[in-house]
């Protein structure tokens, strides 16, 4: 199936060469500044696992520890990859999206409100709280995933996906209200690909992809969402169904970029990982 390529300036997760909200250095700390050249080679000199073999087993801890369905950042995964290649990105960005979709839902916590409501709250209006307190809620789980992304080792590029996640196209999304390709890619890649695996969860999957285009050019760049569904139309979703999703979502990090993790790695990230949710 012939898919549209975006333009070049449409494949980054920077946007007009800087970071859409503003330095990271205050997130980061002095692990998070280490090269990821040289924690490969570190890692590499030492006995080693795949990252993505030590990330698709946290990933499902992560979801039940947020109370949302075990599976769903791997099937969102795969989802955005799939996304990715159709789009023509290359390996060295679809390794950096691969640990950006696998933890796009590191800040999240539970709240006194039920966890139910962290599952569906891009998919629902929330009828309690002003906007102002709406907005004060995804700044802080914003920020506070991307600092997670950062401590556990992780680049820029996963902590912006994660910031901006929330945004919107028509530009009425949180925390900031950034609008169209002012939104980094990834982060419009991942939201879409998260809304529909979360809705065929729910309520099936016509159901999902009929929400989906409705709200493409208002919430989802409508590019993203026409070759996504054209994909589910060519036998996409069954994937999410596969007994050994997680092997198959391991496997689609592009092997030559291939991330490695040592013990002390692992006890990093799990550490990150569990600072507001314990896995």
């Amino acid at each position: 199936m012939a898919c549209p390529s975006a333009p070049r300036s449409r494949l980054s997760w920077r946007t007009e060469g800087r970071y859409p909200y503003g330095t990271l250095e205050p997130f980061l700390g002095h692990g998070a500044r280490t090269t990821l050249a040289s924690m490969r080679a570190q890692a590499v000199a030492r006995q080693s696992v795949r990252t993505a073999d030590l990330m698709a087993p946290l990933s499902a801890a992560l979801d039940a520890a947020i109370g949302i369905p075990s599976g769903h950042a791997l099937r969102t995964s795969l989802l955005a990859m799939r996304l990715a290649e159709a789009l023509g990105i290359g390996d060295r960005d679809r390794s950096a999206l691969f640990y950006a979709a696998l933890l796009h839902e590191a800040g999240s916590q539970p709240t006194a409100e039920g966890r139910e409501r962290i599952a569906t709250r891009r998919l629902v209006v929330l009828s309690r709280g002003s906007e102002d307190e709406r907005r004060a809620e995804e700044h802080a789980r914003a920020r506070r995933g991307a600092r997670i992304a950062l401590q556990a080792g992780f680049g820029p590029e996963v902590a912006v996906t994660i910031m901006a996640l929330h945004e919107h196209w028509d530009g009425k999304g949180l925390p900031i209200g950034l609008a169209g390709p002012a939104i980094p890619l990834f982060a419009r890649l991942v939201a879409v690909c998260h809304d529909l695996e979360r809705l065929i969860q729910q309520r099936g999957a016509q159901h999902a992809e009929e929400a989906i285009h409705a709200r493409a050019g208002s919430w989802y760049d409508p590019e993203l969402v026409g070759v996504l569904l054209a994909l589910c139309s060519t036998g996409l979703l069954p994937e999410l169904s596969d007994e050994d999703l997680a092997d198959r979502v391991a496997d689609l990090e592009p092997s030559w970029l291939e991330r490695r993790s040592d013990a002390g790695d692992e006890m990093r990230i799990r550490g990150a990982l569990g600072s507001g949710n314990p896995l």
